[in-house]
């Protein structure tokens, strides 16, 4: 049995006794918020203890905690709709706010039920295990096994803001797989996005987030949690016509961030401009049978899309590494009637290749919490002086002790070395440090490892590595007067990142809805002009056309009107 007295709250490991965690930084002085939990509480009959909070969403209230009779660390998700729900002094005892009795109870029964069924699911869905569900203190609790890694779009962002389409379809299938047969349990998500996508150190895509259908959409009493560019166009209408269509339009929306490199625009402008624009680039390397699926998940009208995650599964197990030409879909198609689906593949020309790249994603060994935002763990630092040991020289070692060659990583893509990684190297721990700037390493590759190769060091030895960012500095291209996603597609072809984009509304006189006006510093608002050089870090925005502003009526009301702020990425901050 472990000693819970010594288990840090902040990540549950054995702290030494120490007030800062030697391993995350937690500071055990420190408490959770009156309107949370408090750190070190117990729940279920004192088997589940209570640590810092990870994640606040619609419907709740997400822990760390640690299994008392498992030994292990897990999530621990409590009911607790914000505004919906009050917690009294007690610090457990939750009840309905005033006046909102029936929509506590209605979530309360539906989200105890939502985490039942995803409890009673099969080893073969890769979602975070739902181990156990139980009442206390008037509300209900989930508990989820904790696996180590990283969110998906923290993975895309170190691997240089994409993948390769030989990358993403091993990667992504069992991912589809999954909400199909979720779906057909009657279990939908509603929210898939790269946040709610965990990336675990046996290379496998886990599927988290989930949340009551209640507080999926936007009319609804809950507060609403609908990613960004992910969110189906119909969850923000009165009524969402199908669970499943939202699903499948939010599959479309990760793979288009996946191979593309940026988030499809927001939903609500997709509904007013349905306009979707793929570089040149990525049309000769993917096949067309896939971006075909994509562009079909994504349709705006529900009549269009993919009628389901089975059928979009199919779709991309028909594609290879030849030309597949894929009918366009023209009738809506029901969950589960991929049988007798009357859409039609023409198969023009399919060349199999006897091996697919399985590929997995490096997790840096930095133990993330689900609600972490990744851009913080990503930093754009210095390089280390050298390439020399960091570690101890082998002469440094106790008698006895087992050592190992240090391998070299430099010019490895961060993507495809990973299941060597898990394998060979699997005696070490790698961190990814942050991204640098480079000439000679392609981007996304490794650039840069704090232990010279062939060093011999021991079992455990922490490995610091750098991702290559390419160039540094390149062209602003002219992107006034496109549309926002072919501008975002511009910038994304001139090498720029995603998470030093910032998207805002406005308006300006003759732009058209949806049109880009202006680029701008972040720090002092001042245009770049096109064609300047600058740094793919430096923090920029571009202003687009607010479709839903109409011309103003007097010349007065000509003025910039930001009605919000999303991030080019579509991050949930």
């Amino acid at each position: 049995m472990v000693n819970t007295e010594r288990l840090c709250m902040g990540c549950m490991n054995d702290n030494g006794g120490e007030t800062v965690c030697p391993i995350c930084g937690y500071d055990s002085s420190q408490n959770n918020s009156e309107a949370h939990l408090a750190v070190g509480t117990w729940l279920n009959a004192n088997r589940y203890i209570v640590g810092k909070v990870i994640e606040e969403s619609g419907d709740g209230i997400t822990y760390i905690g640690w299994d008392n009779d498992q030994n292990a660390v897990v999530n621990i998700k409590e009911y607790f709709p914000e505004g919906i729900a009050v917690r009294s002094s007690d610090r457990i005892t939750v009840t309905p706010a005033e006046d909102r009795g029936l929509a506590f109870n209605k979530g309360k029964e539906e989200f105890g039920s939502l985490f039942v069924a995803l409890a009673n699911t099969n080893e073969s869905v890769s979602i975070l295990r739902v181990s156990d569900v139980f009442e206390e203190g008037g509300t209900v609790y989930a508990v989820q096994k904790a696996v180590s890694g990283t969110t998906l779009q923290a993975f895309l962002i170190r691997n240089g803001g994409s993948l390769k389409w030989e990358q993403v379809k091993p990667l992504f299938m069992p991912l589809i797989s999954t909400v199909s047969q979720l779906n057909d349990l009657g279990i939908y998500h509603r929210g898939i996005c790269p946040e709610n996508i965990i990336v675990g150190r046996d290379g496998k895509l886990r599927l988290t987030g989930f949340c009551i259908k209640s507080a999926r959409a936007a009319s609804t009493e809950f507060l609403a949690q609908l990613p960004s560019g992910y969110a189906a166009p119909e969850q923000y209408l009165e009524t969402v016509e199908s669970d499943t269509l939202c699903d499948v339009y939010s599959i479309g929306a990760v793979l288009f961030r996946a191979i593309i490199g940026i988030t499809p625009p927001d939903a609500k402008d997709r509904l007013a401009s349905d306009k979707l624009s793929i570089p040149t680039k990525i049309t000769e390397t993917v096949p067309r049978g896939a971006l075909v699926a994509i562009a079909n998940a994504l349709k705006v009208s529900t009549a269009e899309r993919v009628g389901s995650a089975e059928r979009l599964y199919k779709m991309f197990e028909a594609v290879a590494t030849g030309t597949i030409i894929i009918e366009k879909q023209n009738e809506k198609e029901e969950k589960g009637s991929s049988k007798g689906s009357s859409a039609k593949y023409a198969i023009i020309a399919v060349v199999i290749t006897t091996l697919v790249f399985i590929i997995a994603i490096l997790v840096a060994v930095l133990f993330f919490g689900i609600g972490q935002n990744p851009s913080s763990n990503t930093p754009v630092g210095t390089p280390p002086s050298s390439t020399g040991p960091s570690s101890s020289p082998s002469s440094g070692y106790a008698p006895g002790t087992v050592l190992f060659e240090m391998p070299n990583l430099i010019g490895e893509q961060y993507a495809d070395i990973y299941g060597i990684m898990q394998t060979e190297y699997s005696h070490l721990e790698f961190e990814v440090v942050g991204r640098l700037a480079s000439d000679t390493v392609k981007r996304g590759a490794i650039c840069n490892q704090s232990i010279e190769p062939g060093t011999k060091v021991e079992r455990g030895t922490k490995v610091q590595i750098y991702i290559s960012q390419g160039s540094d500095r390149v062209s602003l291209p002219n992107i006034i007067g496109k549309q926002l996603a072919e501008g975002q597609n511009a910038l994304f072809e001139a090498g720029f990142y995603s998470d030093t984009i910032i998207v805002r509304k406005g308006f300006e006189p003759g732009a058209e809805p949806g049109e880009i006006y202006k680029v701008a510093y972040a720090t002092d608002d001042a245009k770049i002009p096109p064609s300047s050089t600058i740094s793919i870090n430096e923090l920029i925005v571009i202003y687009y056309r607010d479709p839903d502003t109409a011309e103003p009526e007097t010349e007065d009301e000509q003025i910039e009107q930001p009605e919000g702020e999303q991030g080019f990425t579509g991050e949930n901050n």
